[in-house]
């Protein structure tokens, strides 16, 4: 008896221990997610932290990665329910918690990265955000976001924005609640925020406004909200207008100088795809000296609002975006308290000074019982009373199709200052951070048809000796700034990232740079590829054509002269992480003769490409295929978006969100005749919308396209004549052409799969390949004794004589005494000019190559 009372006394002292020892060890057990034995679908608390870092100057951008299994202890699906910060407002400015598919294999190894020019992790996604002392987060019951597991977000990465040096080391980190029990409903966040606004120096009120159409498949319902701006921020409204009873509601009214927690809507508020949503940052630089523009210092500022909703478990998206004023006439349509600050409130504005107590802004509804479906909070900071606003837009402005609509009234600007500029051959467009229209080009340099050596530049001897990117105002088109003299030696692609950041192409160099805003001191921050030495490994390209930049910092690079692929690397380069793309075969490029029109990844060219993040596409012009193709931005799978110009080619686009979503296309000089124009194509109606050229007369070698950040003007830039154009997108303007060439199609799997488009045997296209064989052999003979014939001035005279007049080539099938060219596209594997037979030279070659 007195032996059982002593093991069960042990016994007791044991589990006394293990409940006193518990709170002071768990902290450190889960500092970075060690497993954990727990009941299967119980919530429990995991702590996330940054190892230890000290920084040693202002506005150090730190971040930290892990596995979601690592952290959660298990490798299944988890929920959280509910964040904390491990932090205060004297050592960290704000904290921000991404969700990411992966981390790169130098992101893993560093173990923490600078993150503020260099990226977060691939495909990453805010999930929580903290700054100015803000309490916990909790969602309402049934609502969690989900990660880890069958998910695509494995990893979790925390973004740390030191404003000042620390003494010392610092650990902040975050706490989680997580569980296994599936919830409900799917949290995600809906961030719209602002790039461009500029404030000017003692100007009391600087609006910067934000919206955008809703394209998502199901609806999401919003129930909290954070405002994010910096010092000169006095309030940040939220709207959502609905587009089938045409009225406007307000989602959020925050003060940004009060702790940047997410609060609870009063109701819940369902945002239904086709609705526009609008947010609104007020600033006030009164006593500031200085302009202001947004950015990462905490000398600049910002303009966020992140929207918490939740929406089907299992169908729903996890994460929206929205950049820019894409919608005008909902600007105008705002009530006139849209900018009326919130009541001072000196609590919370103590609070967010301080380092804050252990309470909780809950942005569930009051009761441990109510959840996502019944959930309405009385627990907002007070605000006045906010009436119903109605309806404020005109019904009519939103009949079905309007959106599509207002892509149309694409209208050339005459007397546009930049058009009276004459460059080299105008080869990229672009357009930067403060509207600018940069420009790239070749100077007094040329691609001929003997610039190269097969794939290799003949002269390596030195580079274009004068600048060759070229900064003009947007509204004058003077030149501003000039940067790139001797550097490259055969220019070809430009992007300006969404940080300012300058990226090029140079298919001499073979090679990929990243600059710094305006190229900074005219080194390069980042250079793939190995100067004059093509190759087609993950170390080497072959005439890249063109960049792409997402947000997160990764980035794509069409590999496409040569190698015909498309890349995708993270923030910090390396060795890509997912490639698409093949040459096409000598079928293909016989096309429908053969049985099948080209595969999704079988590209002849792909010679611009442009992201559509907030859709998660990449749209490649491939150009000898004359069509746009597009892919998954997250992984580079296939999408059913692809866009065939009959008998054309593509060789430049551009996108904006504005109104629905809108790609801006350019073909160039063929051999069917087609008019040379650009078209504009409604990403949600899938039709061409709008045409667009100079007076409608067309263009005559125009090489790429760009459009500005508010979709408001596009730029179109030409081989010959070397200039830069601009045209005017007018809103609400009816458009909607018929096109005869444009096809909208279903794209081929991205393996190429044939099953269903008829097909020949084996002995079928050989048989076709050898009645083919006899024109391509003639024409081979034909141009080979043109070839020997084009010399000096018995060239100008024969194809004065042989041609219908002066300046008007033949075509192949005059050549070939037939009127018949289905199935049969010349190939050009450079720039078309009218001063260079470079065209006919490398398709001979490539001819033979293949045949």
């Amino acid at each position: 008896m007195s032996e059982a009372m002593s093991v069960g006394a042990l016994r007791l002292a044991v589990i006394a221990l293990l409940a006193v020892a518990a709170p002071v060890f768990g902290r450190r057990f889960h500092t970075r997610g060690e497993p954990a034995v727990r009941p299967h679908h119980s919530s429990r608390p995991v702590e996330f932290h940054m190892p230890p870092y000290q920084p040693k100057e202002n506005d150090a951008y730190v971040c930290t990665g892990i596995k979601v299994s690592d952290l959660a202890g298990t490798d299944a699906t988890v929920w959280v329910t509910q964040y904390r910060a491990l932090s205060d407002a004297d050592t960290a400015h704000h904290m921000l918690l991404f969700q990411c598919d992966d981390l790169t294999p130098q992101q893993r190894a560093a173990g923490k990265w600078e993150c503020g020019h260099h990226g977060v992790c691939q495909n990453s996604q805010v999930m929580y955000a903290w700054a100015k002392n803000a309490p916990a987060t909790k969602l309402p019951d049934d609502v969690g976001f989900k990660i880890g597991g069958t998910t695509q977000h494995k990893y979790l990465v925390l973004q740390i924005h030191y404003a000042h040096p620390l003494p010392a080391p610092d650990t902040s980190g975050v706490e989680l609640m997580v569980s296994e029990k599936p919830q409900k409903y799917q949290a995600g966040i809906y961030l719209l925020l602002d790039g461009s606004v500029v404030i000017p120096p003692n100007t009391p009120v600087t609006h910067a406004d934000v919206n955008c159409q809703f394209n998502g498949e199901n609806t999401l319902t919003a129930f909290a909200y954070r405002v994010h701006a910096h010092k000169l921020g006095k309030v940040i409204t939220g709207y959502r207008y609905n587009t089938q009873n045409q009225t406007l509601v307000e989602m959020a009214r925050g003060n940004p100088q009060w702790p940047q927690a997410f609060y609870p809507m009063k109701h819940p508020i369902d945002i239904h795809p086709g609705d526009l949503v609008h947010a609104r940052c007020t600033f006030d630089s009164t006593g500031r000296n200085r302009t202001t523009r947004i950015g990462a210092t905490s000398a600049d500022e910002m303009c966020n609002l992140y929207v918490m909703y939740y929406t089907d478990a299992e169908k729903g998206r996890s994460a929206f975006a929205c950049m820019g004023e894409n919608v005008p006439e909902l600007t105008d349509a705002l009530p006139a308290n849209s900018d009326q600050p919130l009541p001072p409130n000196p609590l919370l504005e103590e609070h967010a000074k301080h380092t804050h107590k252990e309470d909780m802004y809950n942005v569930a509804a009051t009761g441990s019982s109510a959840g996502a479906a019944d959930m309405q909070s009385e627990q907002q900071p007070e605000q006045p009373e906010l009436q119903p606003i109605g309806t404020v837009l005109n019904p009519d402005d939103y009949e079905p199709g309007r959106i599509a609509k207002a892509l149309g009234g694409v209208q050339f600007v005459h007397n546009w200052g930049g058009s009276a500029h004459t460059f080299g051959q105008a080869v990229a467009v672009s357009v930067d951070l403060s509207g600018n229209v940069v420009v790239f080009h070749r100077a007094s340099r040329a691609w001929s048809g003997g610039s190269f050596n097969g794939n290799r530049l003949r002269d390596t001897s030195s580079p274009i000796p004068e600048n060759t990117i070229v900064y003009l105002r947007n509204d004058t088109g003077e030149i501003v700034f000039q940067m790139g003299a001797r550097f490259f030696y055969m220019p070809h692609g430009l992007t300006i990232d969404h940080e300012d950041n300058v990226w090029c192409t140079d298919v001499g160099m073979h090679q990929v740079f990243k600059f710094s805003p305006r190229g900074g001191d005219g080194t390069p921050q980042l250079t793939l590829g190995t100067k004059f030495e093509p190759g087609s490994d993950d170390y080497h390209f072959c005439k890249p054509t063109s960049v792409a930049v997402m947000r997160d910092g990764s980035f794509f690079v069409a590999d496409g002269y040569c190698n015909t692929r498309i890349l995708k690397f993270g923030p910090g380069g390396g060795r890509p992480v997912r490639t698409v793309g093949r040459a096409s075969s000598t079928f293909a490029i016989f096309g429908s003769l053969l049985g099948r029109p080209p595969a999704l990844d079988e590209f002849n060219i792909p010679h611009s490409l442009t992201l559509l993040e907030d859709r998660n596409m990449i749209c490649t012009a491939d150009r000898e295929n004359g069509r746009v193709v597009c892919f998954r931005a997250s992984d580079l799978s296939a999408t059913d978006v692809t866009i065939n110009w009959q008998r054309s080619r593509i060789y430049g686009l551009a996108y904006s969100p504005r109104d629905g979503g809108a790609l801006f296309v350019v073909n160039g000089p063929n051999y069917a005749g087609n008019k040379v124009q650009g078209y504009v194509v409604s990403v949600t109606s899938k039709s061409v919308t709008s045409t667009f050229s100079p007076d409608g007369n067309g263009l005559s070698n125009p090489h790429d396209v760009a459009v500005s950040r508010d979709g408001s003007a596009v730029y179109v830039v030409e081989l010959n004549p070397r200039k830069v154009w601009r045209f005017n997108v007018a809103a609400g303007v009816a458009g909607g052409v018929q096109d005869p060439t444009v096809e909208f199609v279903k794209s081929p799997d991205a393996a190429g799969d044939d099953s269903a488009a008829p097909s020949l045997s084996g002995h079928a296209k050989l048989a076709m390949a050898a009645l083919f064989g006899v024109p391509v052999v003639l024409f081979v003979v034909i141009m080979a004794v043109l070839r020997l014939r084009k010399r000096n001035q018995r060239r100008r005279f024969f194809l004065h004589n042989l041609n219908d007049g002066p300046g008007h080539r033949k075509t192949l099938d005059s050549l070939l005494g037939t009127k018949s060219r289905q199935g049969f596209e010349p190939l050009a594997t450079q720039d078309l000019d009218d001063d260079s037979d470079s065209d006919v030279e490398e398709f001979i070659a490539k001819i033979k190559s293949r045949t």
